[in-house]
């Protein structure tokens, strides 16, 4: 995924005629996802306040784990946020409440040794962890997350083209008839969508509705 950072510096007038700052479909920052997250996870924020419980947001990659994960972190922000990837290691202490994200990347034995120190849980995973996480102690909310509200996904996008505004007027926009296109073509996979948006935004001229 292209790196977006919001910096005049960085990006010129590259995207001035579109009235952007930015290509707004770039990887955003874990601080730019909390503040563009279009979640709702109040149902869940006071949960990992008992001790012995998980929270497991799984599901394939580019369906939202991530921005879940971190909007559930804002009612926690004393809680440590780890981020894995392959082949990763951590250490092991003891911790009230922990969020990981991508605890796959842990091996099992590395996993269950984690589950011993750590009091209540959240976590992201592609693989479904829910005995492993009751074998543990746990008592578990297991969430599977897929994105396929039109509504949901059309403000995802255009928010993400308002983060990106340069000045009043005009900016490129998504409309409905894009996110039923984009859904029958990718699903509920919003990375292979924010990918073909990226790209769509690159070889635009001028201010219009993104089209297919």
């Amino acid at each position: 995924m292209h790196q977006m950072k919001r910096s005049h510096e960085t990006f010129g007038l590259a995207f001035k005629q579109l009235n952007l700052f930015f290509n707004p479909f770039g990887e955003l920052s874990p601080e730019q996802r909390k503040k563009l997250a279009v979640v709702d996870v109040s149902a869940y924020r006071d949960i990992l306040n008992s001790r012995n419980t998980a929270i497991q947001f799984h599901a394939d990659h580019g369906r939202g784990k991530t921005t879940h994960l971190l909007a559930l972190h804002e009612y926690y922000p004393q809680a440590e946020y780890i981020k894995l990837f392959a082949n990763a290691t951590i250490k092991i202490y003891p911790r009230p409440v922990c969020f990981i994200d991508s605890i796959e990347n842990l091996n099992k034995k590395q996993r269950i040794r984690l589950y011993k120190k750590t009091q209540s849980i959240a976590l992201t995973t592609h693989m479904d962890l829910s005995a492993e996480l009751q074998a543990a102690g746990y008592q578990l909310m297991n969430i599977k997350i897929s994105t396929t509200d039109e509504h949901r996904l059309w403000q995802i996008f255009n928010r993400r083209l308002e983060y990106a505004r340069r000045s009043t007027g005009k900016i490129p926009k998504i409309d409905m008839s894009l996110i039923e296109q984009l859904k029958q073509r990718f699903g509920d996979d919003i990375r292979a969508m924010e990918s073909f948006l990226y790209e769509k935004i690159q070889t635009m001229t001028g201010i219009e509705n993104v089209k297919m």
